[in-house]
C-alpha cells in the first residue's frame, strides 16, 4: 500500500524582515549618512535659535527697566522767592531718571543723629541756632512713601534767610555734618540706595524700613 501524500502543504518556513533598502550598499549608507547629518544642522539649529530667543528677552527686559529707571538727586540753592519777596534757603530731591521713584526711605542726619520732619526746629538748632530766630518759619515736605514721578522735583527744606543773613555760610561751614540717603524702586520692583555722594546708586534688593526708624 503506498504511502498517502498529505491534503495541506507544508507552510514555508519564514524568513526575517528585510530593512527597505535601494539594493545598493553604496546608495543605503549615503542615505543614512545623510539624514544622520540633517538630524544634526536641525538640532544645532535649534539650540541656536533657543539661544537667540533668551538674548531677545533678555534685551527686552532690560529696554523695559531702562525705561522705567528712576534715578535721584538732591541740592540746595540759595535764591529770591518772587512770590514773598524773601531770599530762601532750599533743599530739594530730583528724580532725574525716565520712570517714578518709589521712595521707601529717606534719612536726614546731622552729626550721625537722624532728624525728622516733626523735628526739624531740632535740627536747626543744633547746626544753627545762633542764626535762626525762633519766628523763623520753616517749610518741610515728607519724602519717605511718596512716588516722585520722573523729571519731578520736591522741596522738603525751605528757610526764609531775610531774618538770618548769616545763615548761608553758617550752612556751608556745617555742610559736611550733614548726610542724605535715600532708598527707592522702580515700578518693577529693582531698588537702588544712595548717598547722592556717588556717581550711580548702588543696587539692593529691597528697601527695608525697620521699626523705629526715623525717616523724613
Amino acid at each position: 500500500m503506498s504511502e498517502l501524500e498529505p491534503m495541506i502543504p507544508a507552510p514555508e518556513h519564514s524568513h526575517g524582515a528585510h530593512g527597505h533598502g535601494t539594493g545598493h550598499q553604496w546608495l543605503d549608507v549615503v542615505v543614512a549618512v545623510s539624514a544622520i547629518f540633517i538630524s544634526v544642522v536641525s538640532l544645532i539649529v535649534s539650540i541656536e535659535h533657543g539661544r537667540t530667543m533668551e538674548k531677545m528677552v533678555d534685551q527686552n527686559e532690560k529696554m523695559v527697566e531702562a525705561s522705567t529707571m528712576p534715578l535721584l538727586d538732591s541740592g540746595m540753592t540759595y535764591d529770591d522767592d518772587h512770590r514773598s519777596n524773601k531770599a530762601m534757603f532750599r533743599i530739594a530731591l530730583k528724580n532725574s531718571g525716565v520712570g517714578p521713584a518709589i521712595i521707601d526711605r529717606f534719612e536726614v542726619r546731622y552729626k550721625g543723629m537722624p532728624y525728622s520732619v516733626r523735628t526739624v526746629k531740632d535740627l536747626l538748632m543744633a547746626c544753627c541756632k545762633e542764626d535762626l530766630s525762633k519766628s523763623t518759619v520753616v517749610g518741610t515736605s515728607s519724602v519717605s512713601g511718596i512716588i516722585l514721578p520722573a523729571r519731578e522735583s520736591t522741596k522738603f527744606l525751605e528757610i526764609p534767610l531775610n531774618n538770618a543773613p548769616s545763615f548761608e555760610s553758617v550752612m556751608q561751614k556745617n555742610i559736611e555734618n550733614f548726610s542724605i540717603k535715600a532708598c527707592y524702586c522702580s515700578v518693577l520692583d529693582k531698588c537702588w540706595e544712595t548717598n547722592f555722594n556717588q556717581m550711580r546708586p548702588t543696587p539692593v534688593a529691597s528697601c527695608k524700613v525697620n521699626p523705629g526708624d526715623v525717616l523724613w
